[in-house]
């Protein structure tokens, strides 16, 4: 009984006053563990929801790895699948009841964001409180709650790599062309954009994200200028917005010999073959899965063959090769270098690393007119863009229009293609940024 009842005045004070309860609780947690052990030297800890899946963890993974000869390092994430022993698990607590309530009513009440506590375990790792920087990633998962981060950051300089959009929203990780952020949301057109939620609280979560990320003031990394502009826009106050590309070994997606790749991978040596590449393929409406299920069932694209790689595809047809996820990047860049083009139809993204590898294999691509896509293809010398993106048709146009090109006026797109990348978007640079940045 005694139980009971403290589970419904928990309740009503979180649904009535969900503002106090939490900051009543941060404040209780705060008190519970022992003060930062400080570090001499340059010590970094990297988190990321994952360490293999996505184009976030690709990045955070490589940089992490390429650090490591420069500094004690450590990587914490929230899925290990990788065998390195300087990858820790951010282990899963048993939450006492009283807190299992307050996610559950998080995920009812919009404010699921705020309700991830399970990185407070952090603060009991030696190599974490003796970190000078942390290097936060993704932090998608209900793991690492922005109400926190006065409590996990003291003392320590924070780099935040942003991978999408979900700093200047109150709940969705893409915009999809909504501006709402710019009044601060509220009133919020879709609810079920990842990460859904069942009820509007987003002009109040957006408003206590800022508060908590402007009083930590991270030195907010973009991997393009169109969203270093779009966080400027939402957070004047903030001292610190860098732009920094993503960058790929161009030694492991470089050009390959096209017909020894096909014979490798069990392709057609002599078709025309299209490239989609996407985390859950076809599946993922984020990234045009839907185009590119289009274009295959086009009777007059019969005669081509797609190829799609990152699951299986919802539709099955004759032109149609469908490969699972590819954890390998050298068998990633002998799909690349076997295709002869690749489709992007995203309909929310960054700067992708799936176009920077397929360039650098010397596969041209046709891609949406989003993002930070323009700022990888500048000029028609390196592909395609395409301003209708949301159209199927202004694909199937400018797909068939660049098989009507010359063999070789191709293959003098596939050396430039390959060139931009190497000249603009390696690993290399990208690593030096980062590192000059940790020295400031």
């Amino acid at each position: 009984m005694i139980k009971e009842s403290i589970l419904k005045n928990l309740q009503l004070i979180i649904k009535k006053n969900f503002l106090f309860a939490l900051q009543l609780y941060i404040f209780k947690i705060g008190l519970k563990f022992k003060r930062k052990i400080p570090a001499k030297n340059i010590k970094i800890s990297f988190v990321n929801t994952h360490d293999q899946s996505g184009g976030a963890a690709k990045i955070a993974y490589s940089l992490a790895l390429s650090m490591k000869d420069k500094h004690p390092i450590n990587f914490f994430v929230l899925e290990k699948k990788k065998e390195d022993n300087w990858i820790s698990n951010i282990p899963q607590n048993d939450y006492p009841f009283w807190q299992e309530l307050f996610r559950r009513e998080a995920k009812v009440g919009g404010w699921i964001e705020f309700s991830g506590f399970r990185a407070l375990v952090l603060l009991n790792n030696y190599f974490y409180n003796s970190s000078t920087i942390v290097h936060l990633h993704n932090l998608h998962g209900e793991f690492f709650s922005p109400a926190l981060f006065s409590i996990l950051f003291r003392n320590k300089k924070i780099v935040w790599t942003l991978h999408d959009e979900s700093i200047i929203t109150g709940h969705c990780s893409c915009t999809l062309g909504c501006e709402r952020w710019k009044k601060g949301c509220g009133n919020c057109p879709d609810l079920s954009v990842y990460p859904a939620v069942e009820y509007d609280n987003t002009s109040m979560v957006l408003a206590m994200k800022k508060k908590w990320i402007l009083e930590v003031q991270p030195i907010v990394v973009c991997p393009s200028s169109w969203l270093a502009e779009r966080v400027r826009t939402a957070y004047p106050r903030l001292d610190q917005i860098k732009v920094i590309p993503n960058g790929i070994d161009t030694s492991v997606f470089t050009p390959r010999n096209k017909g020894e790749m096909r014979i490798k991978l069990g392709l057609p040596i002599d078709a025309k073959i299209i490239l989609f590449v996407a985390e859950y393929s076809t599946n993922n409406p984020f990234k045009g899965g839907a185009i590119i299920r289009d274009l295959i069932s086009d009777i007059d694209l019969e005669k081509y063959t797609f190829v799609t790689v990152g699951g299986d595809s919802v539709n099955k047809f004759k032109n149609l090769i469908p490969f699972s996820y590819v954890k390998d990047e050298n068998v990633l860049n002998h799909l690349y270098a076997a295709c002869d083009i690749m489709l992007y139809p995203t309909q929310a993204d960054n700067l992708p690393l799936v176009v920077l590898e397929s360039m650098a294999s010397g596969t041209p691509v046709i891609a949406s007119n989003l993002g930070g896509i323009p700022e990888i293809i500048t000029d028609e010398k390196y592909g395609f863009l395409i301003d209708e993106y949301k159209v199927t048709y202004s694909f199937k146009k400018v797909l068939m229009n660049y098989f009507e090109l010359s063999e070789e006026n191709r293959q003098l797109m596939q050396l430039s293609v390959r060139e931009r990348v190497v000249s603009n978007f390696s690993l290399q640079m990208m690593v030096e940024k980062y590192q000059e940045l940790y020295l400031k």
